[in-house]
Order: C-alpha cells, then structure tokens, then sequence
C-alpha cells in the first residue's frame, strides 16, 4: 500500500492526486474512506496490449493535465508506455523506485543463482540496469528518485551507477508516514501479555524475515523472562514452522491479522522491535518504532546501519542477540536509543521533512511556462505481501 500511503502523506500540501493502478491493487476500505486520492483502475487486457495501452494514457493525459507523474513500483508494470507518453506531452517522470526487482531469490527461487542460469540472469540484470538509467536519457524532465543510497546489492548498484555517470537528474527521498501516537495502554492487558519485557517483530512470516533462526537462537540462548512477540498479517506454511519451532515455549507469542491500531499499540507498548531479516531496505516497522520512541534492534542489512536508535547486530549468532536483548532490559539504554531515534526520525523522515524534499524536487521541474504542480499522479503496480 505504499502508493495510497505516500499519496496521503503528499495531499497535506493540498496537491491533487490521482492513483493508476491494477484491479488487484485496489486499497481497501480505511483508504477509499480518505479523500485524498481518486483512483483508476486498468485492466489487464488494457496494460498487455501496448498500442491500445499508448492511446488510453494519452487521452488520459490531456483529460487529466498532471503536472507531474511518479512512477510508484518495484516492477515494469506500463513503465514504457508511461515514460513515451510523459515525453510527448513534456510532463516530468518520477522514477520513485526502481523498476524491477532483480535479486537472486526472485528470479530464480533461490538465494544464489544455479550455475546454468547465471548467464541468462546476468543479462537480465544488465537489461533491466540500462533501462532504469536511461529513464534520465529518455527526457531532461524526468528524474529518479532513490529510496536512498544504500538498500541491496542492486538498489545500490543503481545509485553507484547514477553517481559515477554524473547523472544531473537524481536524488534521494525517504519513505514517510505520521507518527505514531501514544494512547492509553490497552494492548498487553488485552492479550495476557505479563509484565516482563515484550519485544515485537511486526513482520509477515518468510525466509527473508527469518523468524525460525530467530527462535532458534533465542532457544540456544540464556535469555529468559522475555516475551518475544511475532505479529504476522497472514497465517502461511512458514508460520506453521514457526509454531512448530516453538512449541510450548512460553517465551514466544503470535499473534495474526491485527488490526491497524492494535499493531500501532502492540509496537508503542513493547520495550524494543525487532528484526532477523536477511534483506531490507528501510523497514517501515523500525521507522514506526523510531516515530514514538521505542529502540530496536535488528541485523546490518540494507540502510539499517544509517538508522539511530537501536542496536544493528554484528552477526546472527545466539551471542550477538544475547547481548543485544540484555541491553535493551535496561530502561535507561533503551530511554537513550529511543529518544535517539525520535530525534532522527524527526529530521529526516516526518512527513514535514519529507514532503519539503519532494516539494523541491517538484518545483524544480515546473516547466517555465507552467503552474506549480498541484496536480500529479502516482502510478504503481501490484507488489507482493512480504
């Protein structure tokens, strides 16, 4: 739902804003009730067909007269279409992601390339590489705009690439979201949750997360009188393991498909949040976290390490998380982190530092003769619960 929520985040500078996307993203209830955000849907049979695809977006264009487009998606979905038709009609294209996900695990299933297909997976990073750079190419009013300068392997090899071709058109924007407010305290009464320390992982159940190495570790640790906290959206083959791994483990506690506000009170009343992931870039569940005070910790993956108010683990080891989750006992170490990680939530990710940055950027790309640009359009395509 990142398109509906940046959408949301950008009307409080009163731009008018219209979201494209597939049927199978529509949002559900809690954003059709906002007003923020009109919404098209294009069919499949629509967007598979090139020539009938060019002529809809460019009725829509002329109808609509956006002074911008953000291109909101981790995938290809119309990108071609959209990026020749923002050229004719002279309209600046926002690359906001970048336009494919090209890692080992998604194109082949695994985490490392089988031999046989490190050839046709080479050149399908290269093929999807050039064509994210050439957007720049492609028109002097389009721009793109990195999460930030680190991420994954490939998310980095984009920027590095930006950097080093003098690229003029290209920035870093962070994500951003409210922040979490503090209410009376209801969530651990509510599920028996004892006094002990409670550290939550607010994360769907997957290999990429690791929950299983997780409480694998944390049986092979000395910690105890710790309730670990896992709130998963969605029950799956993977959380069937981790029930299993657990057993009857009264250290250990899942909860599924919290509503919206219960996980906002379970992450605001917990002593820290947590992560095990493999691979992340700026996981919304620690900047949430970082929004209302509470400390983290989690493994050295993606930008994780540029983020304050927590603790990045050296390693995945029984030790390393032993010390880390003794730390955080302490109510001083954690007041300190948390308030650390305020502060730098604060000046870098609060919707009026981030909605600054993209106002800039907006305004930097008003054709001369135009308007400000009130208007745009944030398109996106399907991505994956993860």
């Amino acid at each position: 739902m990142a398109a509906y929520e940046m959408a949301c985040s950008l009307s409080s500078l009163d731009w008018d804003i219209h979201v494209l996307t597939r049927p199978l993203d529509s949002p559900d209830e809690s954003f059709r009730s906002h007003q923020y955000s009109p919404l098209t849907t294009l069919p499949d049979t629509l967007t598979k067909d090139s020539a009938r695809l060019r002529e809809y977006l460019d009725g829509f264009l002329k109808d609509f007269r956006p002074d911008v487009i953000i291109y909101h998606s981790w995938a290809d979905w119309c990108r071609e279409e959209l990026l020749d038709a923002a050229r004719d009609s002279g309209i600046p294209f926002f690359l906001r992601s970048h336009g494919a996900a090209t890692n080992f695990r998604s194109f082949f299933r695994f985490n490392y390339p089988p031999f046989f297909g490190l050839k046709k997976w080479l050149c399908s990073f290269f093929q999807v590489r050039r064509d994210i750079l050439n957007v720049c190419r492609k028109s002097p009013l389009n721009r793109l705009v990195f999460l930030d300068p680190y991420g994954t392997l490939f998310k980095s090899f984009d920027y590095y690439c930006a950097s080093r071709s003098k690229l003029a058109h290209y920035s870093c924007i962070p994500n951003t979201f409210p922040a979490l407010k503090r209410t009376a305290p209801f969530f651990r009464e509510k599920y028996g949750l004892s006094s002990a320390p409670v550290f939550t992982c607010p994360a769907g159940a997957s290999m990429r997360k690791r929950q299983l190495l997780f409480i694998r570790h944390v049986k092979r640790s000395r910690l105890r009188h710790i309730i670990f906290l896992f709130l998963i959206p969605q029950h799956n083959a993977y959380a069937e393991q981790m029930e299993q791994a657990i057993g009857d483990d009264p250290r250990f506690r899942i909860l599924y498909r919290l509503p919206r506000l219960e996980v906002e009170a379970a992450i605001m009343e917990s002593d820290a949040v947590f992560l095990y992931s493999y691979q992340e870039q700026q996981p919304l569940s620690i900047l949430e976290a970082m929004s209302c005070g509470v400390p983290w910790f989690a493994p050295d993956a993606g930008a994780l390490s540029t983020l304050e108010g927590g603790i990045v683990l050296k390693n995945t080891s029984p030790s390393v998380l032993e010390k880390a989750v003794e730390s955080l006992t302490d109510e001083k170490t954690r007041k300190l982190l948390g308030s650390k990680g305020r502060r730098q939530w604060e000046a870098c990710f609060a919707p009026d530092a981030v909605n600054q940055e993209w106002e800039q950027l907006l305004f930097s790309s008003i054709r001369p003769e135009g308007k400000p640009p009130f208007a745009s359009s944030i398109v996106r395509e399907h991505l994956p619960t993860c």
